[in-house]
């Protein structure tokens, strides 16, 4: 690696690990004074030091086991909000039954025991695999958290700047000359640093620039007649900060004396505070596959964070995860190494040493223009980059997230928006058609093969099958169009009256409720019109549901269930012939002019007559078939047998049928099985008397040879029905 390499991989570390040190010394103090509060007020320094110490050892797992070199986790605001909930409500409840040193060793043990179920939670859901459920979290979900994100950034960062909440109560005090002056510089810096990063690519630009605004600052504020001890008197500096050091030791010389019976009563919350940080761990994660453009495995990210969990409650601090505000900060900076995390774990380690009095030099306006301008990072990208690239109604969803976050709070954005994408999926999938192809008993039939009087019979009775292959699942958006189009059928009287009405549910994941009754309404459309039903290739939990409603039954004769749509389409073969042919006996009869004796007296003597037993294999899959071999009566199945040990059925075939053709023709071994369904009767042509006709009779040879040509031809032409009725 060369010099300019390493340090343009150094600067960028150092200087971002020094922002996110600084922003989580400045958190600790924040977070620790929301639980820290009331009987709790004298241990807040002690309070800022259980944080310290959870950041540390988060910083330094982060360094040791992410995943990706950037991800930095520190303790989170969720659990610190429930944890001071708890502490409210313990010191409210207990009144004068416990003393402030008592209620302090509560709630230090009761910290890392949230902090040791929250990483247990964590683990679980990643050892069961259950982080991929936030793939399934829509787009513009995830692009209105992120946008939410950046202006809940924006609002802290005003906060840190005036110590007030941006909200439209305080917009006129905003504006006043003193607020005015404590923001409006953070605001230019922010912007001009937005406008420089997004024109100019520099791994120096943002450094110079923060570096030359805080001598900027200086010098400003010096010519101004302001001293250091004036700028920190009056707030324009970070601090006050506590003197001496942090470390607030162990909790374990308190578990003794632990009050299990006022944590256990928390649980309900700290359940709930659980899901919350799942959630929050997920999206963070996933928007920062969008800021790095890289996929991580969710599971693994959540068994690490669990595990980091884990140890950090075993010292007492509260629970935490991946910031994406502080990882996203190192990556704008041009940071890509773990140098980050270990500069936060020295920075905070010499706090809870020697205490935060350095830090004070630092001005709290360039603090605040660095958090504003991640802030408006988010928003420009997410508001103002994705205008053009997204639909109207993805980006109305991002907006009104943002909205909902900024005004109510940012649980209801995330609930809202997740409501609105339910909404649109359920609008946009309901104009997917549910019913793949439309096919009837002419240009779609069964596996089985039949003889020529056969198929003309079946061709012109082929409209009174009506075949439909659905996909998808069929819910309350889509299930009316399935009685819609079978409505459509009936009343088309170009087509003639319908028999057969076969669904195919090979490519359908799932029935609601509202599909089940559409198949009720069905069962009484075909009662009065007379027309049979077919259910074909239905999943377990499907055929379950149908049969719970009473849909199948052996008492019903109207529906019907078969295993797939070819064992389907050859029940309903069968009746239209035995319809046709009421004393046919065997629908699989040969007619005389079938028979290949008849056809092929001349060339009879290069035939063998064979009898094959039920069962046996007449063609072996892989081997070769060694000639021809003519069906006369029986029946017999062409068989694939799959890499995967799967069977499939690929024909049925009759009296009038030939196999081996393709074999004998082309040399190659048999691409399939042929199995004897019944005892057939069968005339084999074998490959040297198939060569001795060819050199001996060859006129004779040649009318076979336009036979074969012309049972090739008629397949071919079936097919070819079939894949013109597939492409309307």
């Amino acid at each position: 690696m060369n010099k300019d390499s390493v340090i343009s991989d150094f600067v960028p570390g150092l200087i971002a690990g020094t922002i996110n040190a600084i922003v989580c010394i400045v958190s600790a103090m924040a977070l620790a004074a929301l639980i820290f509060t009331g009987p709790l007020a004298e241990y807040l320094s002690q309070g800022i030091g259980i944080l310290l110490v959870g950041t540390v050892i988060f910083a330094v797992l982060s360094a040791l086991t992410a995943t990706y070199p950037l991800i930095f986790s520190a303790p989170q605001d969720i659990p610190i909000a429930i944890l001071a909930l708890m502490a409210a409500t313990v010191a409210a409840g207990m009144g004068g039954e416990m003393t402030g040193e008592q209620l302090y060793r509560f709630i230090f043990v009761a910290i890392g025991l949230t902090s040791i179920l929250v990483g247990l939670f964590f683990y679980i859901l990643g050892r069961f695999k259950l982080g991929k459920l936030v793939r399934y979290i829509p787009f513009p979900v995830v692009g209105g958290f992120l946008a939410g994100t950046g202006w809940l950034i924006v609002k802290f960062s005003f906060a840190m700047m005036t110590d007030l909440d941006l909200s439209l109560a305080n917009m006129v005090i905003l504006f006043e000359k003193n607020i005015f002056n404590q923001w409006f510089p953070g605001f230019v810096f922010a912007v001009v640093l937005l406008l420089a990063t997004r024109r100019f690519s520099h791994y120096l630009l943002t450094p110079g620039i923060l570096f030359g605004s805080i001598a900027l600052f200086y010098m400003v504020m010096f010519s101004r007649g302001f001293s250091y001890t004036a700028l920190e008197a009056n707030g324009h500096l970070l601090g006050p900060f506590p003197d001496g050091g942090l470390f607030p030791g162990m909790p374990f010389e308190y578990v003794s004396r632990f009050r299990w019976d006022l944590f256990i009563v928390h649980l309900p919350a700290i359940g709930t505070m659980m899901i919350l940080n799942a959630v929050a761990v997920l999206f963070n994660y996933s928007g920062l596959e969008l800021i790095v453009k890289e996929d991580f495995d969710l599971d693994k990210e959540l068994r690490l964070t669990g595990y980091n969990n884990m140890v950090a409650g075993l010292a007492g601090t509260p629970a935490g995860y991946i910031t994406l505000s502080e990882t996203s900060m190192s990556y704008n900076l041009g940071a890509r190494s773990r140098l980050p995390s270990i500069v936060v774990a020295v920075f905070c380690t010499v706090t809870l040493i020697f205490g935060a009095k350095v830090l004070s030099i630092f001005p709290k306006v360039i603090l605040g223009g660095l958090l504003l301008n991640l802030g408006l990072e988010f928003l420009m990208e997410w508001l103002y980059d994705t205008r053009k690239r997204l639909q109207k109604t993805d980006y109305t969803v991002i907006a009104l997230i943002l909205i909902v976050i900024g005004s109510i709070g940012f649980l209801e954005g995330i609930v809202l928006g997740l409501l609105m994408s339910i909404m649109l999926f359920v609008i946009n999938y309901s104009k997917v058609e549910v019913i793949k192809y439309q096919l009837t008993g002419k240009t779609f039939s069964s596996n089985v093969e039949r003889s020529s009087h056969l198929k003309q019979i079946l061709d012109d009775h082929g409209d009174e099958i009506y075949i439909l292959p659905l996909q998808g699942f069929i819910f309350f958006g889509t299930s009316n169009r399935l009685l819609q189009q079978v409505q459509m059928r009936l009343e088309d009287s170009d087509l003639g009256p319908l028999h057969y009405l076969v669904f195919d549910f090979r490519h359908v994941t799932g029935l609601d409720s509202s599909a089940i009754n559409s198949f009720n309404k069905l069962q009484i459309m075909a009662e009065n019109s007379r027309f049979r039903v077919l259910l074909c290739g239905l999943q377990a939990e499907m055929e379950s549901q149908l049969k719970i409603e009473g849909l199948i039954s052996n008492d019903n004769t109207i529906i019907q269930v078969f295993v797939d749509l070819d064992h389907g389409l050859e029940w309903c073969e069968e009746q239209i012939i035995l319809t046709v042919l009421p004393d046919a006996g065997d629908v699989a009869r040969t007619d005389k002019g079938d028979s290949f004796k008849e056809k092929f007296p001349q060339i009879a003597e290069y035939f063998d007559t064979r009898k094959i037993p039920a069962g046996t294999a007449i063609i072996n899959q892989g081997e070769n078939p060694g000639g021809i071999t003519f069906i006369e009566s029986g029946q017999i199945t062409v068989e694939l047998k799959t890499n995967t040990g799967k069977k499939i059925r690929l024909k049925t075939l009759g009296p009038g049928t030939v196999v081996g053709e393709v074999s004998l023709y082309l040399g190659t071994k048999a691409s399939a099985s042929v199995l004897a369904n019944t005892e057939c009767k069968v005339f084999f042509l074998a490959r040297e008397n198939f060569e001795r006709m060819n050199l001996e009779a060859p006129e004779k040879a040649a009318e076979l040879h336009s036979y074969i040509v012309k049972l090739l031809s008629d397949r071919l032409a079936g097919s070819n029905a079939t894949i013109q009725a597939l492409m309307r």
